[in-house]
């Protein structure tokens, strides 16, 4: 194989995205009520919430960490490069999803990606993270 080539992968889908939390009585009830995720695991530390089916045993899951427990000393959550989370919802839940959002006060931002031809919302977890719902509309032009 030269330098050019390229293996191809063996990852079978997403295991997990994990963040530190600085609130951690707050942000995972929000995973939970608000996205619908249900923990997987869950203890003082951290939680693992399910946000689909993953492989060979494994759901894909949003892991949730309490910045007070971290053994290294507390984690630099002032710099980070994440930009967001998306989440796929069909597209004939996106409204709906919008209006739900929005009735719980939360502030949505709608942006539609026509090159690739998804709908976006954007919002804030109670972190500051930021988060997508991505709907696929074969319509959008």
């Amino acid at each position: 194989m030269t330098k050019t080539q390229t293996k191809k992968s063996t990852i079978r889908a997403l295991g997990e995205i994990n963040l530190w939390v600085k609130d951690y009585s707050n942000t995972p009830r929000f995973y939970e009520n608000v996205l619908g995720l249900r923990p997987v695991f869950k203890n003082e530390k951290h939680v693992f919430l399910k946000a689909a089916e993953g492989y060979g045993g494994h759901p894909q899951t949003v892991g949730l960490f309490n910045s007070g427990y971290n053994e290294k000393g507390p984690p630099d959550v002032e710099r980070t490069t994440l930009y967001h989370l998306a989440f796929i919802i069909d597209p004939k839940d996106f409204e709906k999803e919008k209006t739900r959002l929005e009735d719980q006060g939360i502030k949505v931002n709608v942006e539609l990606h026509r090159e690739a031809h998804w709908r976006s919302m954007y919002f804030l977890d109670p972190e500051g993270n930021q988060l997508e719902f991505v709907a696929y509309d074969k319509k959008l032009r």
